[in-house]
């Protein structure tokens, strides 16, 4: 059954005729008129008048071209076809976008010229054509009736199908699906809003990173490139951020977060790679990641790539001082310790060593030269031209054994009293001569009869030099310091010892050098080369390097007792030398009042560093920290970077006679003078939280 067979009866039926009789009648016998007429009755092609109730009825489409002037129209008929002329004219020179009044005869199915006599004056006024409801001339007014007319078919509601044979133009029926049309599988739907929704998450995701890359870098870009510009107090960074915390209040930014989502072995493995500084602004992007950012995990990763030393060589190098590490067991950190708090404290120290605003701490006993010195973070250990060692305790910055021989014990009112540094905080008075001096005064089995000139130790024995030719080696793991054994083989004094967990080495006054088995105390071979004093040795694995008053340095293989690389010095002879821990790089200074830095590897000279007053007695080098500490006869103490050789510490006169040996670690430098005092300066004096660093072996 074709679809027209169910059209309504149209309209055009019941209307009135449209007769002359009808249009002679005035106006107002048809209140209803513009109500009733449509597009349709009412318009016609050009060169045609409307067609009469029956007419429209045989077929609706014939057109009477032979009664356009002979109908008898009604005076609005008139006056539309005065208009209409004026349209065609218009539009034949304007544009060619149609007007709403042109647009409506397409819409009513109509394809023809719009008829001259029934087109009214419905111009858009962007085509400049007048509208009817403006007037044409001076006195002209608008047909009350065109203007009735064409408001109502404007207004007028559309009908609900278009003109004979054009229903399926405005009641499209989608076509019937093809009986070979492809089905999709079940679930498809599911699969493929499930696939929206992840691209949907992936796209969220990958916004985040950039907005999370974005803040971060932006946050850097406000912060200068060095750790020590960002301040908390006195240290090198805020280790709180002045920020509000910013809560992620997005469903989506909660839901994609990757903090929240990702294990959290994987997340602490992520945010200890960061530096501290990102590490704190990554504290204020969420909740989940200030969690994440403030681990103590993540922390302690971060703390111990920074800070804790590496080892590079083995055996292992002894270490001066302590690590500032916190506590270690079994060469594991202890857990539970606070490790941004250490953090802190470790960029707080380093700041005051690079503002050079240390305390000093003098120690008093030795009645004549103090020659040399080490310590760790329980003691330190002096050894002095007066013969006797003294043990001095980190804590309490009191003597508390002296090792001597009986006819070496001071006596009172010994050393006179010096002057200190206004800087000073702790100046105890020397024991000598006291009760209390009695009591920790030691005579041993065996001992030097001759100024003590160097010494070194480790956690199980101390190796001393003097200048009676030979070398003691003490039992140190009871803090008895029982004597082992003599090492005799020099025909000078010894000037300088060093150990490892194998050998034992010792240069003299006489230019040679002596190799020692550890365990047994057997000599092992003599190192000959020099042709003057071995003031300086330094051990690290099977290579040694040494320096002489000839003004050479001198690198060699123990294996093979061979040298296999000379450092000459400018013009004088040295008194100093220092290996770095990875055995790349070797340090020398003496008579020319300069350190020298020569690259072990091929020889060649890197830097020279600005002089000093007088002679370069003692040098260290703290390489994991990035300082060389250089002690001089012109009774100054001096702090230069590794790298560079800059110095940036300078401290003149803080004892009264010459620097003679000058160590360091983390925090301190402890020096010895031939004023008969050892001083420390202390950068870690003042700071809050520096007890937390102190390993407790």
């Amino acid at each position: 059954m074709s679809p027209s067979s169910h059209r309504r009866p149209s309209i055009l039926s019941h209307r009135p005729r449209t007769s002359s009789a009808v249009d002679s009648k005035p106006e107002s016998a048809y209140p209803d008129m513009g109500v009733k007429r449509t597009a349709s009755q009412t318009f016609a092609p050009h060169g045609a008048t409307m067609a009469t109730a029956e007419n429209v009825d045989e077929g609706r489409t014939a057109w009477f071209s032979t009664h356009a002037h002979t109908s008898s129209l009604s005076r609005a008929s008139q006056v539309i076809a005065g208009g209409c002329k004026q349209i065609r004219r218009r539009l034949s020179t304007s544009s060619s976008r149609p007007s709403s009044t042109a647009s409506s005869f397409v819409d009513n199915g109509f394809t023809g010229p719009m008829p001259p006599s029934q087109t009214p004056h419905l111009i858009h006024h962007d085509s400049g054509i007048p509208s009817p409801f403006e007037p044409r001339g001076e006195n002209s007014q608008p047909s009350r009736f065109s203007i009735r007319r064409f408001n109502t078919m404007r207004n007028r509601r559309p009908a609900a199908s278009g003109p004979c044979g054009d229903t399926a133009r405005y009641n499209p029926c989608p076509p019937p699906i093809p009986s070979n049309y492809p089905q999709q599988p079940p679930g498809h739907a599911a699969r493929a809003a499930a696939a929206a929704m992840n691209n949907e998450r992936i796209s969220t995701q990958r916004r985040e990173q950039e907005l999370t890359a974005r803040f971060l870098a932006g946050k850097m870009d406000s912060m200068q490139s060095s750790d020590e510009d960002i301040k908390d107090n006195e240290s090198g960074i805020g280790m709180s951020c002045s920020m509000a915390l910013q809560r992620t209040d997005s469903v989506q930014e909660k839901k994609y977060d990757p903090v929240r989502h990702l294990p959290a072995e994987i997340t602490t493995m992520i945010f200890s790679n960061l530096e501290a500084p990102t590490l704190i602004l990554a504290e204020v992007v969420s909740h989940a990641w200030n969690e994440a950012a403030r681990s103590p995990h993540v922390w302690r990763n971060v703390f111990l790539s920074k800070f804790q030393p590496k080892v590079h060589v083995s055996p292992t190098p002894i270490m001066m001082g302590g690590a500032g590490c916190g506590q270690f067991r079994n060469g594991k950190p202890v857990p539970m310790q606070n490790w941004k708090e250490m953090y802190k404290v470790r960029k707080t120290i380093n700041r005051r060593w690079n503002n050079g605003s240390p305390s000093a701490i003098y120690l008093n006993g030795h009645t004549d030269s103090v020659y040399c010195c080490q310590f760790d973070e329980d003691k330190i250990i002096t050894g002095s031209r007066d013969r006797t060692i003294r043990v001095w305790d980190m804590k309490t910055y009191k003597c508390v054994k002296v090792i001597g021989g009986a006819t070496n014990r001071p006596v009172p009112n010994t050393p006179h009293r010096l002057e200190a540094h206004k800087e000073t905080v702790v100046n105890n008075p020397s024991l000598n001569g006291t009760a209390e001096g009695n009591d920790i005064y030691h005579i041993p089995a065996d001992y030097h009869e001759a100024s003590i000139l160097c010494l070194q130790y480790d956690n199980e024995i101390m190796v001393t030099g003097s200048s009676d030719h030979t070398c003691i080696v003490w039992d140190i793991t009871g803090k008895n310091y029982v004597p082992l054994y003599r090492l005799k083989g020099h025909s000078a004094g010894v000037l300088d010892v060093c150990l490892d967990d194998k050998h034992i080495i010792s240069c003299s006054k006489d230019a040679s050098i002596n190799v020692w088995d550890r365990k047994t105390g057997n000599h092992i071979r003599c190192l000959q080369g020099h042709r003057g004093p071995v003031n300086a040795v330094q051990l690290r694995g099977n290579l040694l390097v040494s320096a002489s008053g000839d003004g050479v340095a001198k690198l060699w293989n123990l294996d093979s007792g061979l040298c296999v690389k000379e450092f000459p010095s400018q013009d004088r002879g040295l008194a100093a030398v220092e290996f770095s821990d990875d055995a790349k790089t070797v340090l020398a200074g003496g008579n020319d009042h300069v350190v020298y830095k020569f690259d072990a590897n091929s020889g060649q000279l890197t830097h020279t560093s600005h002089k000093h007053g007088g002679l370069v007695r003692s040098l260290f080098l703290d390489a994991h920290n990035g300082r060389v500490i250089s002690g001089s006869y012109d009774q100054s103490i001096r702090i230069a970077d590794y790298k560079t050789g800059d110095v940036f510490g300078l401290y003149e006169n803080w004892t009264t006679s010459w620097i003679l040996s000058a160590k360091s670690d983390y925090r301190r430098v402890v020096a010895t003078s031939q004023d008969g005092r050892a001083l420390i300066l202390d950068f870690g004096w003042r700071v809050n939280g520096k007890e937390l660093l102190v390993s407790d072996k």
